[in-house]
């Protein structure tokens, strides 16, 4: 019996039908991911070129604010080091402790977590022109403007950084 009358008279699929039919499936998923759902998770904010945030006054005009009035008005000071992470990312655990010791030892951290959206739109709003929300952990000093994507490789690297901050 010839392959395509038992593939029609059973019912099954050929192996490599099924395969083009999964790898078309996928290749549709990434294409829908990286058009449709990336952009939409990219943090917005009426951030401009110079790092200055806008907010909207009463009478309806905008008016710019600085970083450190932005901060001010979260209850954030400006020698205070941003700590992005998320709980998903290996990296973000692994330097965890390192800012707790950090903080036991005196050291102000304000910790960001990517999956609270608030915190997330707060970060970009404020820290615009540092903030570059590209992987997680990020590590900001809003007074130097100075930013680190990625984890740190020692505690004398992120205590450095830290010093630098104040």
């Amino acid at each position: 019996m010839p392959k395509a009358e038992k593939v029609a008279r059973e019912g099954l699929i050929d192996k490599e039908l099924l395969f083009f039919i999964g790898m078309f499936v996928l290749a549709g998923a990434g294409i829908v991911v990286v058009f449709f759902i990336l952009p939409s998770l990219q943090p917005r904010g009426d951030i401009l070129s110079n790092g200055s945030v806008t907010v909207n006054t009463s009478n309806g005009g905008q008016q710019p604010m600085s970083m450190e009035e932005c901060l001010e008005n979260y209850g954030i000071s400006n020698d205070q080091v941003f700590f992005i992470y998320s709980d998903k990312c290996i990296y973000s655990m692994e330097m965890k402790p390192m800012v707790q010791q950090l903080e036991n030892e005196g050291s102000r951290f304000v910790w960001v977590n990517v999956d609270n959206s608030s915190a997330i739109q707060i970060t970009s709003t404020c820290l615009g022109g540092i903030f570059r929300y590209e992987g997680t952990p990020e590590t900001i000093c809003p007074s130097n403007k100075k930013g680190v994507i990625g984890s740190f490789s020692s505690m004398d690297e992120l205590r450095a950084f830290v010093a630098d901050c104040k």
